[in-house]
């Protein structure tokens, strides 16, 4: 019986994730879903951006993921976002809500979301 127990429970605690992963098609996809507003990705992204994953830990309130822009609109979210000192990474403040985009090939660009105290 103990071990049943242990067992249940170990399964409990490992199995019980608060991570969640969502696909956009397109921007409006996610607009529809108010991903936006619920802060997980800032409201910057141009119309044309597809392909958006979203993979948000509940638990420590963090969000990554990745999205890909029309090439002709690359300037445009430039213009919203602040370079740092690395090659193609670049950040956006809002809040207590810090995002770091890595720009890629072919106009994909890697996020992540950190909460500023």
């Amino acid at each position: 019986m103990k071990t049943v127990v242990l067992i249940l429970s170990t399964l409990l605690i490992f199995g019980c994730s608060d991570e969640v992963t969502t696909q956009y098609a397109t921007y409006t996809d996610a607009q529809k879903d108010s991903l936006f507003e619920r802060g997980w990705l800032p409201d910057i992204l141009p119309e044309s951006t597809k392909h958006i994953k979203v993979d948000n830990d509940l638990d420590t309130n963090s969000s990554q993921g990745s999205f890909i822009i029309e090439g002709s609109e690359v300037g445009l979210f430039l213009e919203n976002i602040k370079p740092t000192d690395n090659v193609n990474q670049f950040n956006f403040s809002e809040g207590h809500s810090k995002w770091n985009f890595t720009l890629k090939e072919d106009g994909l660009v890697l996020y992540r979301l950190e909460q500023l105290n």
